[in-house]
């Protein structure tokens, strides 16, 4: 198990706690993600991600603590294996919604602040019809 001590870094934690980690900024984006995928895995009408480089996340906990879903060909989702809490996104292979040399992380895991506020809307084609966005964010279709 890892030791979090950068103190510029931000925590971050599941539920109950068994998967800790640390991102250390800054952070590539920040965006709110309506896609289908997003919405069902985490039972939300939108999920706001930030990413970081590999170099810029640390696991401090033991890697059985996590549990990776592949939900397609080179796209894993990352949870506590106890609580569930969905954490992260992955890539093994490019894609046109993700690169494979970052970890994406749910904001809303997170311990503080981060480093930027949202900064758009990806897939808003794919918004539920009984939530609407209202906040003058930019909104893109796919993840561009």
């Amino acid at each position: 198990m890892a030791c979090l001590v950068n103190p510029a870094a931000i925590t971050g934690r599941c539920h109950c706690g068994d998967v800790r980690f640390q991102l250390t900024p800054p952070t590539d984006m920040c965006s709110h993600c309506h896609c289908e995928s997003c919405r069902r895995l985490h039972g939300a009408a939108f999920v706001t991600w930030t990413s970081v480089p590999d170099t810029q996340l640390q696991l401090a906990t033991d890697p059985d603590a996590l549990h990776w879903y592949e939900s397609s060909p080179g796209v894993f989702w990352g949870s506590c294996a106890h609580c569930a809490t969905r954490l992260f996104s992955r890539a093994t292979t490019p894609t046109t919604d993700a690169r494979t040399d970052c970890w994406y992380v749910a904001v809303a895991s997170l311990d503080a602040p981060l480093d930027r506020a949202p900064s758009a809307h990806v897939s808003i084609e794919e918004t539920v019809d009984w939530f609407s966005v209202n906040d003058g964010l930019p909104r893109y279709t796919g993840k561009d």
